[in-house]
């Protein structure tokens, strides 16, 4: 009677402590997914702004500024261009694109787009950038302006 007791409480602890043990693991992992997912919004293209002296593509945690000086070209691609384009420190899809692709045809390039089909190529002495906007050609007149 009291090796059954023992054994008994044994397959009840055992059983609680996994039970325990998964709820850790979910919880762990509910948190961890949910800190994953919210660096991935926090880092997303949120628009793009056009200085005097820069480039500010904005982000919703931080941004990233370009000197106008070092522009050296700009225009509109088609996405055709970023076909098999692969991913080399990026994020594709979730909350947009945004990180350094390669692609065959345009080269290395880092990509800040929430949409493909107005996107705007520019050309920093060594460094290409992909963008999307609203009004692609509002943009690329700004832009000609700084080139002249």
């Amino acid at each position: 009677m009291l090796v059954s007791a023992i054994v008994l409480i044994a397959i009840a602890l055992t059983g609680a402590a996994a039970q325990a043990g998964r709820s850790l693991f979910f919880a762990t992992a509910s948190v961890g997914l949910a800190a994953f997912f919210t660096a991935l919004f926090a880092l997303s293209p949120n628009g793009i702004e056009v200085g005097d002296e820069l480039v500010y593509i904005r982000r919703r945690w931080g941004g990233v500024p370009r000197h106008l000086v070092m522009l050296s070209g700009v225009r509109r691609i088609a996405i055709h261009e970023l076909e098999s384009s692969i991913r080399l420190v990026a994020v594709g899809g979730v909350f947009g694109w945004y990180g350094t692709f390669q692609s065959p045809t345009l080269g290395e390039f880092k990509m800040f787009a929430t949409r493909l089909d107005r996107l705007v190529l520019m050309d920093f002495h060594g460094e290409r950038i992909v963008v999307s906007v609203d009004e692609p050609d509002k943009l690329l007149a700004l832009l000609q302006v700084q080139l002249e």
